[in-house]
């Protein structure tokens, strides 16, 4: 770091009787040149003491520049950023009123320095250290302060999401009956309006690489999902924790969430982002019930593999809800159900596929065939193989057959037996 000696004596104390003119003029330049500060007489005053501190301690330093090394934000400028990070103005603002007093202070002192000689080489050089010593002045508090800014954004922002959180639970856990005033007090708490369609989501991170970066992933992912659905509202996002976000998208008439776009913009944002979400429903009870539905699904999301998928839609998965309290006992049943058909192996796993869709097509081979891509007489010979299997037919089972097959599907093998285990 440069050494510079004190500024002249002559020149502190003509900068230290202007020191009043000097604080009214930088900010009121302040307000009118950085449109976020200063916009209000409440705010002028926050810039006025922030600028105060600062002349002080500049003056200081121009006449002891060993102490630069020493120099710690003022108090009012600490108290300004912090006011500033409070109402989520980019910490850049600040960056630019610092260098528009730079800029000021050197102007001033340049002039000074022009009454005191007429010597152009001493001035020039004079100059010249002066503008050194502020910028490093500058550069210094700037770095000090950006400190300060992050610490006070993640503390507000925190409480914010503690605020916020609070409001949804409070929400979630009232009879859903609430008067017109409860509602619109809610509204006004969450900022989002509870009285229109919407969409529970539950959004998290699968497969934490502990890079950090999982939280903004989600927060990434949620705001695609909202542009996918055509959301004209701003949904409401609350952090549950870390690595979870509880999201109500509004949609417009009767849209609704589909699977294959969902798979769609998961894909493109390339993260590890689960989704799980219920049905659309309308009011506060609608945005309850919907979020009582994702929640479900997102059960069975947490218990499923990593080799399922990313999507847990409420109206697929909502049977096997019960199940996932008590996995142990799912897989015995499931082994009950579908016998040796439960093992985990890429035959029995087709044909278990098959079983699903011949189901879901009224158990007509010939729908099945027409699904599935194949012959008819490919998919009687998989029904036959996995009667065998099951040791009883196909058609005499009932839902106890489909929800195992369902359980399969979605809980993989949490649910279902490595080949070589006995059935």
């Amino acid at each position: 770091m440069t050494i510079h000696s004190p500024a002249q004596p002559a020149l502190t104390r003509l900068l230290a009787t202007r020191t009043s003119e000097v604080i009214e003029s930088l900010t009121a330049l302040l307000g009118e040149r950085v449109s976020s500060l200063g916009s209000d007489e409440v705010e002028r005053e926050w810039v006025r003491a922030s600028v105060q501190t600062n002349v002080e301690l500049l003056l200081q330093v121009m006449a002891h520049p060993d102490d630069l090394t020493l120099v710690e934000p003022p108090l009012g400028a600490i108290a300004l950023v912090r006011r500033i990070a409070q109402r989520d103005v980019p910490f850049y603002e600040i960056v630019r009123g610092y260098h528009l007093a730079e800029w000021y202070w050197v102007r001033i002192c340049t002039r000074e320095m022009a009454e005191l000689t007429d010597d152009t080489a001493e001035l020039v050089a004079r100059s010249s250290e002066v503008g050194e010593l502020v910028h490093s002045y500058i550069d210094r508090v700037c770095g000090r302060l950006s400190a300060v800014y992050e610490a006070e954004r993640e503390r507000w922002r925190s409480q914010e999401e503690s605020a916020r959180i609070g409001s949804v639970i409070a929400v979630l856990e009232g009879s859903g009956e609430g008067s017109a005033d409860e509602v619109a007090q809610a509204e006004a708490a969450l900022g989002y309006r509870l009285r229109q369609r919407h969409l529970g989501v539950i959004m998290w991170c699968g497969g934490l690489d502990g890079s950090g970066e999982e939280f903004a992933r989600i927060k990434g992912a949620a705001a695609a999902l909202a542009r996918s659905v055509g959301s004209r509202g701003r949904p409401l996002v609350v952090a549950r924790d870390h690595t979870t976000l509880w999201v109500w998208l509004p949609l417009e008439g009767e849209g609704r969430l589909d699977v294959a776009d969902v798979v769609e913009v998961l894909s493109a944002e390339g993260s590890h982002v689960r989704v799980a979400f219920g049905e659309p429903a309308s009011g506060l009870d609608g945005f309850i019930a919907s979020h009582r539905q994702a929640a479900a699904a997102h059960e069975v999301g947490l218990a499923a593999g990593e080799d399922v998928g990313p999507v847990f839609p409420y109206r697929e998965v909502s049977s096997l809800a019960f199940l996932c309290a008590d996995i142990p006992r799912a897989r015995a049943w499931v082994a009950e159900t579908l016998g040796a058909l439960a093992a985990g192996g890429r035959r029995e796993d087709e044909l278990r596929w098959t079983l699903g869709v011949y189901a879901a097509s009224s158990r007509s081979a010939t729908a099945t065939a027409r699904a599935l891509n194949c012959h008819k007489n490919t998919i009687q010979y998989r029904i036959r193989s996995a009667e065998r299997l099951l040791g009883r037919r196909v058609d005499d089972c009932g839902l106890d057959l489909d929800l195992a097959l369902l359980a399969c599907r979605w809980l993989g093998e949490l649910v279902t037996r490595p080949r070589s285990a006995p059935g």
